[in-house]
């Protein structure tokens, strides 16, 4: 596991999940975290859980107010005095047929998934440039394919990987690394449970679904935030399933067609 002794890492989506299991990761690494999300009492439980004030901090954020993203990253710099790491991890599902979304889901869906990281960047910037550090953005495998039934979710990952590309080459001369990481599967991730839901969806929002082959728990795509973050990698795509729809969306992306309008037809069964 890498070092990240006097480092102050802010993290979003921290209180379940992959956001947990990263502060909780960075924790053990002697990083310091500022513990981000909706959920005040959450973040107070696994603040006190990794040590205290000495060495977390929850700050209640919502990461679609701008506002609220310049207070988290101007108390975190007041409190732990910098900031080197900045993980973007709050995110939302909306899954169902596109016919069946309701006015206003696509738009939340890119409200979390873009805008929020948007927002969280341009606040963390300034104190970036003076650490020369890291911005890690958890994209999703789902990125590179237009999945039936969560075509916004897809959507919004795209765009978050292009944003990603863009910025490693703006900062690169601040000395700032951009890494995105594209999980697959995730086993206790909880976006179903916590997302919208909508007509056709193959999500289910009680999280019980069968677990595809080559899922993954939030402890080990933590360990992949880490690594990522370590040696500043610009793109992580996780598991080996995950590998080979990357290749295969370039490769051959006729295939990826077919396999797409086959799964559809089973679901219309």
């Amino acid at each position: 596991m890498p070092d990240f002794s006097g480092q102050t890492v802010v993290i979003t989506g921290a209180s379940t999940g992959i956001g947990r299991a990263t502060a909780v990761a960075f924790r053990r690494a002697g990083a310091r975290v500022v513990l981000a999300a909706r959920s005040t009492a959450e973040l107070e439980q696994l603040a006190a859980e990794l040590g205290g004030p000495e060495h977390a901090l929850p700050v209640t954020c919502d990461v679609t107010d701008p506002a609220q993203c310049q207070v988290l990253m101007d108390r975190a710099v007041a409190h732990f005095g910098g900031l080197d790491i900045l993980v973007n991890n709050a995110g939302l599902l909306v899954s169902g047929t596109f016919e069946h979304l309701q006015p206003g889901d696509l738009e939340r869906q890119f409200t979390v998934n873009l805008f929020g990281v948007a927002h969280c960047i341009r606040a963390a910037l300034p104190h970036l440039k003076r650490s020369r550090g890291v911005i890690v953005n958890v994209s999703s495998v789902a990125a590179f394919v237009g999945t039936p039934t969560s075509g916004a979710y897809s959507a919004s990952k795209a765009a978050l990987n292009n944003l990603g590309q863009s910025l490693a080459a703006e900062l690169r001369p601040y000395g700032i690394a951009v890494c995105t990481v594209c999980p697959y599967f995730v086993s206790g991730a909880q976006l179903a449970r916590k997302g919208i839901i909508r007509g056709g969806s193959r999500h289910n929002p009680a999280g019980r679904r069968r677990q595809a082959p080559g899922t993954q728990t939030v402890e080990q795509v933590a360990t992949a935030i880490l690594k990522a973050a370590a040696s500043r990698r610009r793109l992580m795509v996780l598991s080996p399933a995950g590998v080979a729809i990357w290749w295969v969306t370039r490769l051959a992306p006729w295939l990826v067609d077919a396999v797409l309008a086959q799964a559809m037809r089973r679901l219309s069964r």
